[in-house]
């Protein structure tokens, strides 16, 4: 019981925290005019997909006993302070899902109908009445489904956990299922907490679906230069001072740790070419995987007619987010380590699970674009005849092209920097970049381990911005002959 109520505990603290900072920080961004404004709404979105390991190193590095902050506190006369434990986990979280929330708020923000804002001009709103009847019924429709994924995400916690929770005491349900299995062999007690976990976040979906009305968060920016509302000095400072503090927090850890790592290059050995290869394949077959069903499914759910079926398509498509990794890497291991070598298979086996549990992500950045093309465009495609592999590829990838990109691209740099699954297949001589960065710190080479930290994060950010940027001819629409 103690498992489950930190779990929950410390997820809607970090869902709370990371919201809470998160609207005043991208209201702040939004509508102000300053240097490097687009540049940080960019690299907000690159954000999301920092591999894990390189967060935990990057919060120790600052965070942590040696770290720069506990120098500034010790400076001043305070006492140092330690990360491990509910500190280190929250401060993780954040570090992870503050700019996932300030990058949809933003969106929030630029959904606000530009009339809205002339009317609350016209009639002399000040900056409590603007906030009230402009800005509050947005942040009422979005905040609650931002909230729930931010606390699904933090519910299914392993990683940071297991490094940065420090004992016992900060054990949450995914780390004690890791535990039950590997270390204790008992299959029924990893069930039965997996069980109660899966049907806890699943309720927890419905209810959040039901209170918001929509499970999905409109990811377009449109930059406005008539969304300024009533600022007052104060107001103007105080958007300035949460900027900075948003700037500083995100982006000190990984100068620190690029640092860190540039102080410590040293020549590749083999351990360490083989493992960034695996992280490079088994990224590009969790893609493929993931474009092919995630395409699927979102042409079954808009072209289902009955509502109740097409509602359920969506809600049991969404829901793969509260399915636990280990538990479902588990329940491929009791399926097929009767049939094959888990071992010699472990790239294939996490592959396949990274790209079926990243479905909801894949579904949340391109639904919305396929229910607008349909709505827009469906009645058309059926008088002239379209239908179908045909519909999907000569209509809606073209014109979804940045979607799918965006989306393949999130789903890429997020295989190569996952650690989760890996560790319950890989033998010692078979793993991928994550799991071999895990084992330089498990070890204390750690000047080894900043390195490769660096490595790992150059790997997922440049992949990130080749896949988004890039130019493929699969998306080119071929001219129609005279």
């Amino acid at each position: 019981m103690q498992v489950i109520t930190f779990t929950l505990y410390q997820a809607f603290l970090s869902a709370a925290i990371s919201l809470l900072l998160a609207i005043p920080i991208s209201r702040a961004i939004y509508r102000n005019h300053f240097y490097c404004k687009k540049l940080i709404i960019s690299v907000i979105g690159i954000l999301f997909v920092l591999p894990i390991l390189v967060v935990i190193l990057a919060v120790i590095n600052v965070f942590g006993t040696n770290g720069l902050t506990n120098h500034i506190f010790s400076y001043l006369g305070f006492e140092r302070f330690s990360i491990y434990g509910l500190i280190g986990v929250l401060i993780g979280h954040v570090l992870i899902n503050l700019p996932f929330a300030v990058r949809l708020l933003i969106s929030g923000w630029s959904m606000i109908p530009t009339e809205h804002v002339r009317l609350a001009k016209q009639l002399g709103f000040d900056t409590h009445a603007f906030f009230k009847y402009v800005e509050l019924p947005m942040l009422v429709k979005i905040a609650p489904s931002i909230f729930t994924i931010i606390f699904l995400y933090c519910s299914l916690t392993f990683s940071i956990a297991l490094v940065l929770g420090g004992g016992p005491s900060a054990t949450t349900v995914e780390l004690a299922i890791y535990q039950t299995i590997i270390f204790e062999g008992d299959l029924a007690a990893g069930a039965k907490l997996s069980t109660f976990q899966l049907i806890l976040l699943t309720l927890i979906l419905i209810l959040s679906t039901k209170a918001s009305g929509n499970m999905f968060v409109e990811q377009t920016i449109v930059l406005k230069h008539d969304m300024r509302g009533p600022k007052t000095i104060l107001t103007y400072w105080l958007d300035y001072f949460f900027i900075v503090l948003f700037c500083a927090f995100i982006f000190l850890p990984i100068l620190v740790l690029i640092l860190k790592g540039l102080a410590n290059v040293t020549m590749p050995s083999e351990n360490f070419i083989l493992p960034a290869i695996n992280s490079l394949l088994v990224a590009l077959l969790a893609t493929l995987i993931n474009l092919l069903v995630s395409l699927s499914l979102c042409m079954l759910i808009v072209n289902e007619k009955q509502k109740s079926l097409r509602t359920l398509f969506e809600v049991g498509s969404f829901s793969i987010i509260c399915v636990s990794p280990l538990v479902f890497g588990t329940a491929l291991f009791l399926l097929l380590f009767e049939y094959i070598d888990m071992s010699a298979n472990a790239l294939l086996l996490t592959g396949v699970t990274n790209g079926v549990l990243m479905i909801p992500i894949s579904l949340a950045i391109l639904l919305p674009g396929f229910k607008r093309l349909k709505a827009r465009y469906g009645k058309l495609m059926n008088i002239i005849g379209v239908q179908g592999t045909s519909e999907l590829v000569k209509f809606y990838v073209p014109l979804l092209k940045k979607n799918i990109k965006f989306s393949c691209a999130l789903v890429f740099a997020l295989s190569i920097g996952d650690l989760g699954i890996i560790v319950l297949f890989s033998s010692s001589d078979i793993g991928t970049l994550p799991m071999y960065l895990y084992r330089l710190i498990g070890s204390y080479r750690m000047d080894e381990a900043y390195f490769v930290a660096m490595i790992l994060l150059l790997m997922a950010f440049v992949s990130f911005w080749l896949i988004e940027n890039g130019k493929f001819n699969v998306f080119k629409r071929k001219k129609m002959s005279n």
